[in-house]
């Protein structure tokens, strides 16, 4: 073999090592960029945005409260909406001042600057509580779970509105079952199962340790297995769906509450206890319950975005 043959076969090999390379450095990029686009995003606002009413009036001093909420209330648009009502019929503006997961918005909550938090209902909102940071949390609205699973269907359960009859089915055909890790939602699925004495198969169920709902979702789509997972991200198409497709959804007991809080003046000092104290108050009146029941009908589905909660009337 000549020289300039050997030459021409290193060069070639050397090009194609580099390209290889190039490729797979791509690759990753592009699962980065991908990881992060859907990856859930808190958002502190350094300064708090308002809804849009009191943007228009922002030049004009008066009472406010500041908040932090659960992210799904922000992307659905409700909570914008809740704030403009709010405003309209009391003057007061509602400055957001933080809103995306649990676990995120209590460290920012924990920092100061805020005077109402609702979040679902959590040990962790509980603690906010008896660690002396917030008073009276009371539940005043719900979202709900849907179960999700292949498109193959091999328990027969899509289109049951019955939760406990779909997983009895999941259960009696031995289908894989993956458990979300979030608490709220094993609490869910307990308070079903246990009641109705269902029990899932061991060897074809798994539970999850970490905390995204996406993990959920891909690790069931792995797995050829049914799940549950909320109805806003998944029927929004926020979280990737990994081919799973909608089984049961709209049975009341696959709701889960949130609830509002009050930070604790005594331990922040100038919180506006007052007006956040109207507030809470204000979310759980018939009126704004009657509309929590008609807001983002046929937007996601026939139903509502949430669901009121009962309010009694107090003797």
């Amino acid at each position: 073999m000549s020289r300039r043959i050997e030459m021409f076969l290193i060069a070639t090999l050397v090009a194609g090592i580099a390209a290889g390379m190039f490729c797979l450095i791509l690759a990753a990029r592009s699962r980065q960029q991908i990881a992060a686009a859907q990856a859930p995003v808190t958002t502190r606002y350094e300064q708090p945005i308002p809804s849009p009413i009191a943007q228009t009036q922002a030049s004009k001093a008066g009472p406010s409260i500041r908040v932090a909420v659960i992210g799904g209330m922000v992307f659905t648009g409700f909570w914008n909406a809740l704030a403009e009502r709010y405003q309209a019929e009391t003057g007061v503006r509602v400055e957001l001042i933080a809103a995306g997961p649990k676990n995120d918005i209590i460290n920012i909550f924990k920092k100061g600057g805020v005077d109402v938090i609702t979040m679902h209902s959590s040990d962790a909102m509980i603690n906010l509580v008896a660690d002396g940071c917030t008073l009276d949390p009371q539940p005043w609205m719900r979202n709900d779970l849907v179960i999700v699973g292949p498109p193959d269907d091999p328990a027969g359960i899509q289109g049951m509105t019955d939760a406990a009859a779909a997983l009895k089915k999941i259960a009696d055909t031995r289908s894989p079952f993956v458990v979300h890790s979030s608490l709220g939602a094993q609490e869910v699925l307990l308070s079903i199962l246990e009641p109705n004495q269902i029990q899932l198969d061991p060897a074809r169920a798994t539970v999850l340790f970490d905390d995204p709902q996406r993990s959920v979702l891909k690790v069931a789509g792995d797995k050829h297995a049914y799940t549950l997972v909320g109805r806003i991200p998944f029927r929004s198409g926020r979280l990737p769906n990994n081919g799973l497709v909608l089984m049961v959804q709209g049975d009341p007991r696959l709701r889960r509450p949130y609830l509002v809080a009050v930070t604790d003046p005594r331990w922040m000092p100038g919180a506006h206890i007052t007006d956040a104290r109207r507030f809470a108050a204000w979310l759980r009146i018939p009126r704004t319950q009657a509309w929590i029941a008609q807001f983002g009908k046929g937007t996601l589905d026939a139903g509502p975005v949430f669901f009121p909660v009962t309010v009694r009337d107090s003797d």
